[in-house]
């Protein structure tokens, strides 16, 4: 069997029938990261037949002079599992890219081999496919190992929902209470085109490295065959006028129960009943004002937004946020909800992104953590990530420079 460079036509042909298909290993995500220094190989490795066996992205950076590297953004399309397969399709990559003059090839299969949550307390259950570790070591890949929360290329961990068992019933009753009163406050899911990805990124820019030109052409590249959507939360601020208003006539009728049982017998439980009923009546105050003021100010407007990604049988937010001056109207969780209930009659899986893998409070991403594991996804690991080395020497010498963890650092 040899390597052999495909078309776009024939990369995604076989990819989408892969069971290890994803939106990194398609012709849009090559097209998208060319613009951001990035050259591409669509390669298959071919039996006597030209029978494709295995096939991958490569997308390729020159280090310095005629010196390149490789990336197979989540790995390989391959089968891990047989292998003779996979010691000749590495062996044949080694050798083909070697002749090109690459140091290595950087890899991160979308294989898992654990899962964890809420309920197991976040100890992990680990499968059989953790042999493929020692497997790929076998055949002298390097394993990275994540010294860091985050410091991968990809999460080490990610949070997947099963949007066909999802219900908001099910969820803590925090979360119930914050998604009902979104729905009674006049929160709801509208969609976004190209010019309003500004609107986005204006919540998300001061947690992302990327630039709005990123997004915009994710979203433009992956909009060509409409597998991406721009998700905003909008508020009617009508609707949420004529809600607080309600709720707040019906505190007041309480509170003056409340004011005549006072009257006839001021005991402690009927005065501290009132002054619950006092601060219920004054957060309804502050929210009619919101509600007042923004509705002079406009009748809708944005509070939250997303990047919804649409592959197969599932949907990935690519990355989401909300504007901070709504964050009364807890917008990141309704946010969620909506993506969920809109998606789950067509799509299988939502793919929540990351979670850093240390669910105790000390981690810096317990917040992060915390918001996603509430919604009870399953916690899912993968096998990590991994260098194919073209150039033993080289290689080492860059280690020691530091130059890979400073190039990747960058992504």
């Amino acid at each position: 069997m040899k390597i052999v460079e495909l078309t776009n036509i024939q990369f995604d042909e076989y990819a989408k029938y892969h069971p290890l298909n994803n939106y990194c290993q398609t012709s849009k995500y090559a097209l998208l990261m060319s613009e951001y220094g990035y050259s591409y190989d669509y390669i298959g490795f071919v039996d006597d037949s030209n029978n494709i066996q295995a096939a991958s992205l490569i997308l390729t950076k020159k280090i310095q002079g005629r010196t390149r590297y490789g990336y197979a953004p989540k790995g390989f399309l391959v089968n891990y599992y047989d292998q003779a397969l996979l010691k000749d399709f590495l062996t044949e990559l080694r050798k083909y890219y070697k002749k090109k003059n690459f140091i290595f090839i950087k890899f991160n299969p979308e294989i898992i081999i654990g899962e964890t949550s809420l309920k197991q307390n976040f100890v992990v259950s680990y499968n059989g496919n953790v042999r493929i570790i020692d497997d790929l070591k076998a055949l002298n890949v390097k394993r990275r190992l994540e010294l860091q929360e985050f410091d991968l290329m990809m999460p080490k961990f990610n949070a997947y929902l099963n949007l066909k068992t999802f219900d908001l019933n099910n969820l803590c009753r925090n979360y119930r209470k914050k998604i009902k009163q979104g729905i009674n406050k006049g929160l709801s899911l509208t969609l976004g085109g190209p010019k309003e990805v500004e609107i986005l990124y204006s919540f998300i820019k001061n947690k992302t490295k990327n630039s709005l030109s990123y997004y915009r052409n994710f979203y433009n590249v992956f909009n060509r065959d409409n597998s991406i959507d721009l998700v905003f939360i909008k508020i009617d601020f009508e609707k949420y006028l004529s809600h607080v208003r309600e709720v707040y006539d019906r505190e007041q009728a309480i509170n003056d129960h409340f004011n005549e049982l006072i009257q006839m017998d001021p005991n402690k439980k009927n005065l501290n009943a009132k002054m619950d009923s006092d601060k219920k009546l004054q957060g309804y105050k502050e929210n009619i004002i919101k509600a007042t003021n923004g509705l002079k100010r406009h009748a809708t407007d944005i509070v939250a937004g997303a990047l919804v990604i649409k592959h197969y049988n599932r949907v990935s937010i690519l990355v989401s946020g909300y504007k901070e001056e709504y964050k009364y109207l807890n917008p990141n969780h309704f946010l969620h909800y909506a993506i969920f209930e809109r998606y789950k009659p067509y799509f299988n899986y939502c793919d929540m992104n990351g979670v850093s893998g240390n669910f105790e409070p000390s981690s810096p991403y317990h917040g992060l953590n915390q918001f996603k594991v509430k919604f009870n996804p399953a916690i899912y690991e993968f096998v990590g990530e991994f260098d194919l080395i073209c150039s033993e020497r080289i290689f080492k010498k860059l280690i020691k420079t530091s130059f890979i963890e400073d190039e990747f650092n960058k992504q």
